[in-house]
C-alpha cells in the first residue's frame, strides 16, 4: 500500500548517496527535482541541494513532520518498493536519470555530468 517513491542523489563530496523516500508520493519524486534544478543556484553544492529537493519533495506531499517521508545513505538497489521510477539526480552537475534516460536540461557543469 502506498504510493512510494526515492530519489537518489550523488555527489564526489558525499562517501554514500543521499536517498529521499515518500510512502504516498508517486510522481512528485520527479517533480520535486525539476522543480528545484530550475530554480536553484545551488547546483554544485549537495548539502543545499539535497536540502533544497527535501524540502520540495516534502512540500509537495504536505508533509507534517511526522511520517511518510524519510532520509538515509546509501544506494537504491532498484528492488525497492517504489510504485514510480526512482529518480538520481547528479549534485555536482544538475543533471538527473528517470526512467533510464539522463535529463541534462539544467546542467551547469558538463564535464561532472557523472552518469
Amino acid at each position: 500500500m502506498g504510493n512510494r517513491a526515492y530519489i537518489q542523489i550523488d555527489s564526489k563530496n558525499l562517501d554514500l548517496p543521499i536517498i529521499l523516500y515518500g510512502h504516498w508520493s508517486g510522481d512528485d519524486n520527479l517533480t520535486a527535482v525539476r522543480n528545484v534544478l530550475g530554480r536553484t543556484t545551488r547546483i554544485g553544492d549537495p548539502s543545499y541541494l539535497v536540502a533544497q529537493i527535501f524540502y520540495e519533495f516534502a512540500t509537495l506531499g504536505n508533509y507534517d513532520g511526522e511520517l511518510s517521508f524519510g532520509i538515509e545513505a546509501g544506494q537504491l538497489a532498484g528492488a525497492e518498493m517504489a510504485n514510480v521510477p526512482n529518480v538520481y539526480v547528479h549534485a555536482d552537475s544538475g543533471a538527473y536519470s528517470y526512467c533510464d534516460k539522463v535529463y541534462t536540461e539544467f546542467v551547469q557543469h558538463p564535464a561532472v555530468v557523472g552518469f
